[in-house]
């Protein structure tokens, strides 16, 4: 596919030719290979294999048998948090050390111990400022891993905690910094956006678009087929929810269930949607509160740490930008298409819906109109850079 300049872009697009890329993009990659952009893909995929599959209800572990995997008695342990997929126990040992257990609900043997082993795996890289929690024992028979218990407070609490709000800026600084070493050290190759696949993904979408959003979409992904971007095995959940700050440390609490290769600008991009959505919600409940300022200037802290930190600083920062827009609304998509199937799974009354495990029914209800607001937020955001 030929690129084409951003000037042509603000002048509008053909029609047929932006209906003719989308569906030739839905036709098979000639040849397959082992990176992976499909994120909308992969999320439908999950709510099909849990709306076809059955739950294998799975008990919650024992202290006898938390504690002959940990090699010490345990005094107690309760449920500390849990979601659709996981469960999260607190563990209190008698020696008066912490422990926590991840339970996974919705899953397979081999994303368990996947898992438990990235635990390690991260640690090899010694970053400065990283820390993993160190793995602890596993018990498969109850898809349980065992890990220390990680001290500090995740960013996203930081935003909301106003004796906190001074870690904020220095944990998003640390955050961009982090993330991009570990590009760094798992880079494969240097490639071309992966258009064609993006364009396959987005169609996928849950969502009516209308025409000048799908212009805005082709004029978007013609422009970023110029771009070079690294590529390799990438994290998939870096937010602001996974990251504990702790004396100028950040912990890495959620590893990524599965090998996955792809686009480095997804974490980038993972990253701030996460803390603009936090952005927006702190501003629709204190608009008066000061505090959202720092929040503006934490972001762009984790912009330009992330960018100083590269070895090679985007050669088209314009492109650049543009691109990691793009893979913020692929994220708003893969969001859309989990509420939704979540929202499917509940009405169809699934084992997996007990219990309230896919969460308030009535927020449900409501973050798909939110997430609509981000798509169109995004686009009119993407029409703005092409200009």
């Amino acid at each position: 596919m030929r690129a084409t300049s951003r000037e042509k872009f603000s002048r509008g697009l053909d029609k047929s030719r932006t209906i003719n890329f989308m569906k030739d993009s839905l036709k098979p990659a000639p040849v397959p290979h082992a990176f992976d952009f499909g994120y909308i893909q992969d999320a439908r995929q999950r709510i099909e294999v849990t709306r076809s599959s059955e739950v294998d209800p799975v008990e919650a572990p024992t202290v006898g048998e938390l504690g002959k995997a940990l090699g010490e008695p345990v005094q107690n342990f309760h449920l500390f948090a849990k979601n659709w997929r996981n469960r999260i126990y607190r563990i209190e040992l008698v020696s008066g050390h912490v422990a926590l257990a991840k339970q996974v609900i919705v899953g397979t043997d081999e994303m368990l111990r996947y898992q438990y082993d990235q635990l390690q795996a991260l640690a090899t890289f010694q970053i400065p400022g990283l820390r993993v929690p160190r793995g602890l024992g596993i018990l498969p028979q109850k898809r349980v891993y065992l890990m220390e218990f990680a001290q500090g407070k995740p960013i996203s609490h930081l935003i909301w905690n106003q004796a906190s709000e001074g870690d904020l800026l220095p944990a998003c600084q640390l955050a961009g910094k982090i993330i991009a070493q570990l590009q760094i050290a798992r880079t494969e190759k240097i490639a071309p956006m992966p258009v064609e696949s993006l364009a396959r993904d987005f169609e996928t979408a849950p969502w009516h678009l209308s025409s000048r959003e799908e212009n805005v979409l082709q004029a978007v992904l013609e422009s970023v087929a110029q771009l070079r971007v690294s590529m390799g095995r990438v994290y998939g959940d870096y937010t602001a929810e996974n990251l504990l700050f702790s004396n100028n440390e950040l912990f890495l609490v959620d590893p990524p269930g599965r090998l996955r290769e792809g686009a480095h600008l997804w974490d980038f991009a993972v990253f701030r949607s996460s803390m603009r959505r936090h952005l927006w919600n702190f501003t629709l409940r204190r608009p008066f509160d000061r505090r959202r300022a720092i929040i503006t200037q934490s972001l762009a802290a984790f912009d330009r740490s992330y960018l100083g930190s590269l070895t090679e600083r985007p050669r088209e920062p314009a492109l650049f930008a543009l691109a990691a827009r793009l893979f913020e609304l692929q994220r708003t998509a893969v969001s859309m298409t989990l509420r939704k199937g979540k929202l499917d799974l509940a009405r169809q009354q699934l084992p997996i819906a007990r219990d309230k495990n896919l969460g308030d029914l009535l927020a449900a209800r409501m973050t798909p109109v939110l997430l609509e607001i981000e798509k169109r937020w995004l686009f009119r955001q993407l029409a703005r850079e092409l200009a």
